[in-house]
């Protein structure tokens, strides 16, 4: 696998492919979620190969914003699907790559503990300082997507995501509980 190879390749594509009302779901986002991916996995012991498809997964997560917002995970999948194999992917671990990068979409449904990673790095932010900021910009791009058209209708949504969002990795779970329920504004994301 050829992983830092791979990774200018598609972090070129999401810098300068990527529309720029993309406020939240840009290249930013999947730098925060590679490196946040990159320690939770460290801390679970996570190394070699799997560190590697971990940070894979983080890297293509979102890269089917490059096409479209609707069904973009499925859309990452064959992005990662065509340009895997370029860098020495094989098959079966572009397959546990597009299975990481399915389990994040709402709900999201981890099916093993790599998927779980990946879930809580894509939300790592909730209840951390950049919550806000993150927040914000995830209501602009909601707002031009039409996704969102009202405060109010955030605000419903903000909800629903919070009351039903957990954490599937111990870390996340006691670092982030605490945090996430010490009265921070809510955020409905993915």
């Amino acid at each position: 696998m050829q992983y830092e190879e791979v990774h200018t390749f598609l972090l070129n594509k999401l810098e300068t492919g990527l529309p720029p009302y993309l406020t939240y779901h840009n290249a930013h986002h999947t730098k925060s979620v590679i490196s946040a991916a990159e320690q939770l996995g460290k801390s679970e012991g996570i190394s070699g190969d799997e560190l590697v498809l971990l940070k894979t997964a983080a890297l293509f997560h979102d890269a089917g914003f490059l096409q479209h917002h609707q069904e973009h995970e499925a859309l990452s999948c064959k992005i990662a699907r065509k340009h895997l194999p370029d860098y020495n992917y094989s098959a079966e671990q572009i397959e546990s790559i597009c299975q990481m990068i399915m389990a994040t979409k709402l709900p999201q449904s981890p099916a093993d503990h790599l998927g779980e990673l990946l879930c809580d790095a894509d939300l790592y932010y909730l209840g951390g300082n950049q919550y806000i900021a993150n927040a914000d910009n995830l209501l602009k791009e909601y707002i031009k997507l039409d996704i969102v058209k009202t405060l109010h209708e955030r605000e419903i949504k903000q909800v629903e995501f919070f009351t039903a969002h957990h954490y599937f990795t111990p870390i996340r779970t006691t670092e982030r509980k605490k945090q996430k329920g010490s009265g921070s504004k809510i955020s409905c994301t993915e």
